[in-house]
């Protein structure tokens, strides 16, 4: 589907899109307490989990809780050694949330937060967040300039 190029159409696409980048920004920056959460004994912890990762070999951890049926992919990025202090039947917390996508693809991708005995292993990093500012800011900045081919009467209202 094609869309006219006009004022209203472009502000309306942004509109959406911006919607869309609110709602990823609201779901990664919620208090940990606010999170699915699951206490459990590590039953693995490695690099890799067949043929994961498919990407950037040694930034992932893999890591299979009891009581949680989903095995979680985590990208430590510069947190990997702090990761790696952790061992197979140390007792953690999980903090994170699920979406259609951990069903269908059988792991979670959405860890926010790994804890152990009151001391926090893993913190999610704010690239969503950085990410999604700055994509609403450039968004912004297209409506404004749209707005001022609308007012030279360069496109349609």
């Amino acid at each position: 589907m094609v869309l006219p190029l006009t004022f209203r159409v472009v502000v309306g696409v942004c509109l959406v899109i911006s919607i869309t980048f609110c709602i990823l920004i609201a779901r990664s920056t919620k208090e940990k307490t606010d999170y699915e959460h699951v206490t459990g004994k590590i039953t693995y912890l490695d690099q890799k989990m067949g043929d994961l990762p498919f990407r950037d070999l040694g930034s992932y951890r893999y890591l299979k809780l009891n009581g949680y049926e989903y095995p979680f992919e985590i990208y430590t990025d510069d947190q990997g050694p702090v990761m790696d202090s952790l061992k197979i039947g140390d007792v953690v917390s999980a903090y994170f949330y699920k979406t259609g996508h951990t069903e269908e693809e059988g792991v979670n991708r959405f860890m926010q937060f790994v804890e152990k005995d009151k001391k926090v292993y893993f913190k999610r990093g704010n690239v969503v967040v950085i990410i999604g500012i700055v994509a609403i800011a450039m968004l912004i900045a297209l409506c404004v300039w749209c707005y001022g081919l609308y007012k030279k009467g360069k496109i349609p209202y």
